[in-house]
């Protein structure tokens, strides 16, 4: 992103001057009349001073990335000095100049080497663009912009000059042309300069804008690169030219990350302080810890920093990009800030990445055709970035069993001497020894033993610090281990049984029994466990959840604990193409049927015992029932099938428009038939199909699962009208009867008219003037009814 954009016109230069550093330029009046006096020996009548900047008034910039229109001293080399600009005016050609004043004296000046228009004013007239050390050579560089006239004959541009000061000389360091123009130049009325940091070796480089002729009527806004390449800068074609939507070098960083947690109450405090070391090339200005946004509560960033992060990264960064208008809170080179957040996660080693500040794209938002997305910014960040293995929150300990979580405190262990957390190999084998130790106890259901040897861990790392462990590695056995004392339930001579998810959470089950002769209750213990008391050396035991039960045989039934374990019973509904659909209901059957729950993107799920149950799903008002053993396969999948009602005339071709309803517990709507076809999703069971046309309603029964296509058809009905001595009756009105009298036709000149109708028995009338006859029959025996009017 730009710090700058468009400095187009003499209202915004005038802006800019009123509301940056250059606010306190009030010119001292004497003070420009000396300095034009000076001007006037050197150069002449001719000469006009322009602006002056005395330093020791003005507020400089104390930062080390270099910006538009601010001032900085970073060697005090320009202490007790007035910097000026000038222009003279010849006969054909205006020449501008920068120098310096002090103590009474023009101590430099740049000689009227710079290019410029003839119409320049006290507002646009070689104005002081920046003062730093943009090359990072040592010395201060003074730049300046320009206007002078553009390639074409009405255009402008304004043009960058820059020149090094060392105290006591000053020099050109930007390329000019052979009439000793700067070749660092941008339109006008469309351009804007810039310092960008492309390599991230913190030597700026210096950018300008252009819009290019894509024809007659478009353009398009290129930047412009300028380097420099030890002398001075200048456009290299074998250089990188970044455009607004790249991202820039953000990782020239050395780090160090020092942590460090307290516990209190319930949380977890993360404390760090970050270092950016005296090797770094560029100034930190953001943090990310791998972990969630909703893993941190309380947080304390540093200073001018904010909280950013999503579901997998968190952390602070300075939003606040180096401009005209706020003040940073960067970790400049050979500097640190402390940081921090609470957290209910336990530590755990995680990754933590770095980054630098340096231009980057706007976020969502679209440069020539390029959409930059936070998808985008987020793989800057993996990839961008200094990664560091640091302490933070993780929520991984609380889904593991307690001998899975000593062999993560062994594995932490290792890798934290691995990275100089813990001081000597000798410190490392005494915990290894000690968790081996308590593991086994474990394995054993010597829970008394196990606790007592983690407690001997607490114990030594208190002791060890001091000198043996850091801020890291205490935080990590101490707490973890912490938490697993707390985990593991006192030894009992006798038989403990608890239920527990499939994440490994305790469950409360309603009851566990055992059989010693007969089904005997287990004494709850008020904690979500069970005692069984009993002198068997085994017994088959047997636990109650939600209305189910799973028993085990020859469980050991002292000094033993057996934990069952539910399964997360997933139910999908997925309709003809594989995809899930909502909303089914889910029932399964244990005693009675029993809510399961409804589809929330096609899946419902409980935690249920690994047995064997029925299922029932509801969908559309129907259901279908399946049977599936959980401890085979937790994911139990329902299915629906399209079905698809067809009306066809007699002739085999599809027709319009009839309506359809399907029977489950009631008629209900279908659809209605476009081109012939009427399609609805519904369970593959058996099903009532009811077609409705032209007011006459068919009935068909029909079992999805074997034919998802359900075909209606028509019949041509015929009717004849002839007189008593069987002549053909022409004119005849015909009607038939479907909850009305409806119209039929008129027959023609052989008595006749026809009609697609369902074949279904219909009363049919003929009337031919004041008489009429009535006839019913059944149109699927035949289809011709012959109806004789007693007419002459």
């Amino acid at each position: 992103m730009k710090f700058l954009q468009s400095i187009t016109n003499i209202l915004i230069v005038i802006f800019l001057l009123s509301t940056n550093s250059f606010s306190q330029l009030r010119m001292d009046e004497n003070l420009y009349n000396e300095i034009q006096q000076k001007l006037i020996v050197k150069y002449g009548d001719s000469v006009e001073l322009l602006w002056i900047y005395q330093i020791d008034s003005l507020e400089l910039y104390d930062g080390d990335y270099p910006l538009p229109y601010k001032l900085s001293d970073p060697y005090g080399t320009l202490a007790h000095t007035t910097i000026f600009t000038a222009i003279k005016d010849n006969e054909f050609s205006c020449e501008g100049l920068v120098g310096i004043y002090k103590n009474g004296s023009i101590i430099w000046d740049s000689d009227t080497t710079i290019n410029c228009t003839a119409d320049l004013d006290n507002y646009t007239g070689l104005v002081i663009f920046s003062v730093s050390d943009i090359n990072r050579d040592g010395t201060v560089d003074i730049v300046l912009s320009s206007i002078s006239l553009g390639p074409t004959h009405y255009s402008a541009v304004q043009r960058l000059y820059a020149y090094s000061w060392d105290g006591s000389n000053g020099w050109l360091i930007t390329d000019t042309d052979s009439e000793g123009r700067s070749t660092l130049d941008s339109f006008l009325d469309i351009g804007d300069f810039d310092f960008v940091d492309v390599d991230g070796d913190g030597i700026y480089e210096i950018t300008a804008d252009w819009y290019i002729n894509l024809d007659e009527y478009h353009t398009k806004s290129k930047v412009f690169t300028y380097y420099w390449n030890g002398y001075k800068y200048a456009f290299d074609p074998n250089k990188p030219q970044p455009q607004p939507y790249d991202f820039l070098v953000q990782n020239n960083i050395d780090v160090l990350i020092k942590a460090s947690v307290e516990k209190i109450d319930s949380l977890y405090k993360y404390n760090y302080v970050l270092h950016n070391l005296p090797n770094s090339k560029q100034e930190i200005n953001a943090i990310y810890f791998q972990c969630g946004v909703d893993s941190a509560v309380d947080n304390y960033p540093p200073y001018g920093w904010f909280s950013v992060g999503g579901s997998k990264l968190f952390g602070y960064e300075d939003l606040k990009d180096p401009t005209l208008y706020s003040t940073n809170n960067f970790i400049r080179i050979d500097s640190s800030k402390f940081l921090g957040f609470s957290s209910s996660a336990l530590p755990s080693i995680i990754y933590t990445f770095i980054q630098a500040y340096n231009q980057t794209p706007p976020l969502e938002d679209t440069v020539d055709g390029i959409f930059i997305s936070y998808e985008d910014f987020d793989n800057n960040i993996l990839v961008n970035s200094v990664k560091v293995l640091s302490v933070g929150p993780s929520e991984n300990f609380y889904s593991l069993q307690n001998i899975e979580i000593i062999d993560s405190l062994l594995g932490y262990t290792n890798q934290s001497f691995q990275l100089g957390w813990i001081k000597s190999q000798q410190t490392v084998n005494k915990y290894d020894s000690l968790f081996t130790l308590a593991k086994t106890q474990l394995q054993q259901n010597y829970n008394t033993a196990a606790k007592t040897t983690l407690q001997t861990i607490i114990q030594q790392v208190d002791l060890d610090s001091t000198n043996n462990l850091t801020s890291e590695a205490y935080a990590l056995i101490r707490y973890n281990t912490e938490y697993l004392i707390e985990k593991i339930p006192q030894s009992s001579p006798d038989l403990l049984v608890k239920l527990v998810s499939s994440q490994g959470f305790q469950l409360p089950a309603s009851n566990v029994q055992y059989y010693e002769g007969s089904w005997k209750d287990a004494v709850n213990n008020g904690d979500g466990t069970f005692t069984v008391i009993t002198s068997r050396p085994t017994v088959s035991i047997r636990v109650f959840y939600e209305y189910a039960s799973q028993q085990v045989d020859n469980v050991p039934a002292h000094n033993n604990t057996y934990t069952f374990q539910t399964v997360s019973a997933s139910v999908q509904l997925r309709n003809s193409q594989g995809l899930p659909i909502d909303t089914g209901t889910v029932q399964y059957y244990a005693g009675a049927w029993r809510s399961f729950g409804t589809t929330v993107n096609g899946v419902a799920t409980k935690e249920l015992l690994p047995i064997n149950y029925s299922f029932r799903m509801t969908y559309a008002y129907a259901s279908i029932d399946k049977q599936q053993n959980l401890s085979v396969d937790p994911v139990v999948v329902f299915q629906t099938v399209n079905a698809q009602v067809q009306l066809k005339n007699s002739l085999g071709n599809l027709i319009d428009q009839g309506t359809v309803q399907y029977y489950a517990g009631a008629w209900r709507s279908f659809g209605t038939t476009v081109n012939g076809v009427a399609t609805k999703e519904l369970l593959p069971i058996n099903y009532s199909f009811r077609m409705t046309y032209e007011y006459v309603s068919k009935d068909k029964q029909q079992n999805l699962s074997t034919n998802p296509v359900v075909e209606f058809t028509t019949v041509l009905c015929t009717v004849k009208v002839s007189n008593s001595i069987n002549q053909p009756i022409s004119n005849s009105n015909i009607k038939y009867y479907a909850g009305g009298w409806r119209d039929f036709g008129v027959t023609n000149t052989e008595g006749i008219t026809t009609k697609e109708l369902l074949p279904q028995n219909i009363s049919f009338r003929a009337s031919y003037g004041n008489v009429s006859q009535d006839k019913q029959q059944d149109l699927g025996v035949n289809s011709l009814v012959e109806i004789l009017l007693n007419v002459p």
